[in-house]
């Protein structure tokens, strides 16, 4: 091999090689209205399989769209991550108020139970003196960001069965704004939403 044979490889062994561009990261799946958000603070209930866990918080990590469960991380020492039905969860709910007191009576909603006539009560443990009162939804102001299931509609009754995600207040119609997805939101009076759980 002549030198300029020689010197010429070695230029190209030693020129700096483009590396490929970094593949653009994945894009980010859109957001979702008929699901718990991750972080959403849940209590487990009617757990039959593993009642020792029923009463106990944890935070939703995601769903799992194949099994039809959420992942869940328990709080506490043990923080061990389970798998549940969404039947068995309750948000959570900071900040719920009751309607129509003066002043406002808020708390977190920390319990269901089922009543005889197929509808749910809810416990809501006031701030301050952290007293239980036992309400339907209807009487409460639900905070944004809560998991519905729509009901009771009777000018689109396609819509019963169906979850939302409270979006806001309309103070001036007295209903919630709720979106069923990025581009649909309608209003609902309280008595046309509940807790889904």
């Amino acid at each position: 091999m002549t030198t300029a044979a020689v010197l010429h490889l070695r230029r190209l062994t030693s020129a700096p090689q483009e590396l490929p561009s970094a593949l653009p990261p994945p894009t980010p799946a859109p957001p979702r209205f008929d699901r718990l958000q991750p972080g959403t603070r849940v209590m487990l209930q009617r757990l039959q399989a593993r009642q020792e866990l029923n009463g106990q918080a944890g935070r939703v990590e995601k769903f799992i769209d194949d099994k039809g469960r959420y992942n869940v991380r328990l709080e506490g020492e043990n923080a061990k991550l389970i798998s549940v039905h969404p039947h068995n969860l309750l948000q959570m709910l900071d900040n719920a108020k009751l309607l129509n007191h003066d002043p406002p009576i808020a708390g977190t909603i920390v319990d269901s139970r089922d009543e005889d006539d197929g509808t749910f009560q809810f416990a809501l443990r006031t701030q301050g003196t952290q007293e239980m009162v036992w309400v339907t939804c209807d009487k409460l102001r639900l905070p944004n960001g809560t998991l519905v299931r729509i009901t009771g509609l009777r000018t689109k009754p396609a819509l019963n069965g169906s979850s939302a995600t409270i979006d806001s207040w309309d103070d001036a119609a007295g209903r919630y704004v709720v979106a069923r997805s990025a581009t649909e939101k309608i209003k609902l009076r309280p008595v046309n939403v509940t807790i889904m759980q």
